[in-house]
């Protein structure tokens, strides 16, 4: 896989099933990474987006996605915080 590739899984995932146009998160987009498309939203500048995750948040229909990583500290493995 190369970097592209590989710096696209952190992108958002923008439903389109779901979407509506209803333009939430264009409008709160910090960056301009997003705008409408036929209709719905897309994110039409990638580079720009700073993953802040305002889009996901703020969108009433649930169509925005951002994947996310968890990593597990193995030096934690088994202990429990008090």
């Amino acid at each position: 896989m190369d970097n592209n590739q590989n710096n696209n899984q952190w992108l958002p995932i923008i439903h389109l099933n779901q979407c509506v146009g209803c333009g939430s998160c264009i409008s709160k987009c910090p960056t301009d990474a997003l705008a409408r498309r036929g209709g719905k939203a897309a994110l039409v500048r990638p580079h720009l987006c700073i993953y802040c995750a305002d889009c996901e948040t703020l969108c009433p229909y649930n169509a925005i996605e951002l994947p996310y990583l968890v990593c597990l500290d193995p030096n934690q493995q088994g202990k429990v915080n008090s």
